[in-house]
């Protein structure tokens, strides 16, 4: 008999190869042998093809993660010992499942969930900070955009001098064309993209290219309507790339 680990090992194997029917029956028998295995309920909302359906998967793993990290923190020796890798997967998952249905109460739900995430995994593994300083922005929440950006700002990735860019232009500052200069040598076509000439071709995250048009599609389909609710912006931007 395979132990749990190396059924949730051999689930998201089946996954990587795109044996999803495969992957869940791995994962339903991991809950079979450990109802709070919740690396076994990530899997099994990837494999739904009913985004409720895997939002109701997430939510019950966040909140078994919630219980048995609560529980870990005085008990070591716990049923079923706090998997922080595992948590934090369920609650990004989640908060991209409910941020990509764009009802307003989801979208609140989503950050807060981001939020979290980011706190409880700073090295960042899964790329939240990427989202957060999208989804901040989106909200209107520019200090906390600002913020999540401006940890970052010495990563060399094109979100990242993108947003650079924009918040120095907001704030009026003197190194704001100097940042967009850096940003496009970086990737050129997000200029396109953000002013529509270029689609977002929504590719999976890592099938693009570094300072590819994919990236810069990609980019844009979150930072659009950041760049158009603030006065100015793709004006500037188009100024910068004649």
């Amino acid at each position: 008999m395979s132990s749990l680990q190396e059924m949730i090992d051999d689930a998201w194997d089946q996954m990587d190869m795109g044996e999803y029917a495969h992957a869940a029956d791995l994962a339903r028998q991991a809950l079979e042998a450990q109802p709070d295995a919740i690396d076994a309920y990530v899997v099994l909302a990837q494999t739904c093809g009913v985004a409720a359906e895997a939002i109701a998967l997430l939510r019950e793993a966040v909140l078994i993660g919630n219980r048995t990290g609560r529980a870990s923190d005085g008990d070591d020796t716990t049923e079923c010992p706090y998997d922080r890798r595992a948590h934090v997967r369920a609650i990004g998952n989640l908060a991209r499942l409910l941020w990509a249905d764009g009802r307003a109460h989801h979208r609140v739900e989503a950050l807060k969930h981001a939020r979290r995430a980011f706190r409880l995994d700073p090295d960042d593994r899964a790329g939240t900070r990427l989202l957060l300083m999208a989804w901040e922005a989106t909200a209107g929440n520019w200090p906390a955009a600002r913020r999540v950006t401006r940890r970052c700002r010495d990563e060399g990735r094109t979100e990242v001098r993108y947003w650079l860019a924009l918040h120095a232009f907001r704030d009026g500052s003197a190194d704001a064309d100097m940042l967009l200069v850096q940003a496009i040598k970086t990737n050129p076509h997000v200029v396109a993209a953000l002013q529509g000439r270029l689609l977002a071709l929504h590719l999976p995250e890592e099938s693009h290219g570094f300072g590819s048009p994919d990236e810069a599609a990609l980019y844009a389909s979150d930072a659009r309507n950041a760049w158009k609710s603030t006065p100015g912006a793709l004006a500037w931007l188009a100024a910068a790339e004649a």
